[in-house]
């Protein structure tokens, strides 16, 4: 885990989740695949820093088109962008906090019901070297984010262990997001009325996530396979992200 100051301090949960490790002992190649959270709040100097010290060449977002015109930098403007709405359909944060893992992985496993052709085609992305670096985000970089990123990594065969401690890494952001969260206009009430648990990503979270894509689609490689990754696809994202 790297401790280098960030390039972007305004883009809140930002990492590279690269050297991860695969089952068979290959690693994630850093300067691949990035996330955070919203990029409401940064300015051109680190737009720029990202550019030159990340490699950011391609912004994808997983919000729904409101939430991108309300909370997005006009810095970013420098960066190619693609609009990929990950979204669960009519599911509502409404959950009992005694079964919060079990709530939240099933509310990811809405999103790959109701935006499997968003998830699709972020894992296309992340596979076309022309687009690297590929720089993921939602709002918080913690539900939509880490349901797309968790997808592609498992599908490549990242160890689960690695998937679920790179997602739990978020709960370091959170108190800070939280302070972004109040600056911004549709999240504000939002704020009031969830629980704390709404804000976490505890490892079991993902855990469990990861075991109902199994029990439900055999996995997610197949899961991908399934609603239109092709083979070769799957082989170009290998050959893009594990080294």
């Amino acid at each position: 885990m790297s401790t280098a100051p960030s390039p972007a301090p305004d883009l809140l949960n930002l990492r590279d989740v690269g050297g991860l490790r695969t089952t068979d002992g290959r690693t994630v190649r850093p300067g691949v695949l990035l996330r955070c959270a919203t990029p409401a709040f940064v300015d051109a100097e680190q737009v720029a820093r990202l550019v030159e010290e990340m490699g950011v060449a391609t912004r994808v977002d997983l919000r729904s088109e409101k939430e991108a015109v309300e909370a997005t930098s006009p810095a970013f403007d420098a960066v190619a962008a693609e609009h990929l709405e990950v979204q669960a359909g009519r599911a509502r944060w409404d959950f009992d906090s005694a079964h919060e893992s079990d709530w939240v992985a099933g509310h990811y496993l809405r999103f790959t019901e109701h935006s499997a052709d968003s998830l699709v085609g972020f894992a296309r992305l992340v596979a076309d070297p022309a687009r690297t670096a590929v720089l993921a985000h939602c709002t918080a970089g913690k539900d939509r984010t880490g349901t797309a990123v968790a997808l592609t990594l498992a599908a490549v065969g990242v160890r689960e262990d690695d998937v679920v401690a790179d997602y739990a890494r978020t709960e370091q952001a959170m108190p800070l997001l939280r302070e972004q969260f109040r600056r911004l206009p549709s999240y504000q009430e939002r704020l009031e009325a969830l629980p704390a648990e709404a804000f976490g990503s505890t490892p079991e979270t993902m855990r469990r996530f990861l075991r109902l894509v199994e029990q439900t689609y055999g996995g997610a490689r197949a899961y991908l396979r399934d609603r239109g990754l092709g083979d070769g696809e799957l082989a170009a994202l290998e050959r893009q992200l594990l080294a």
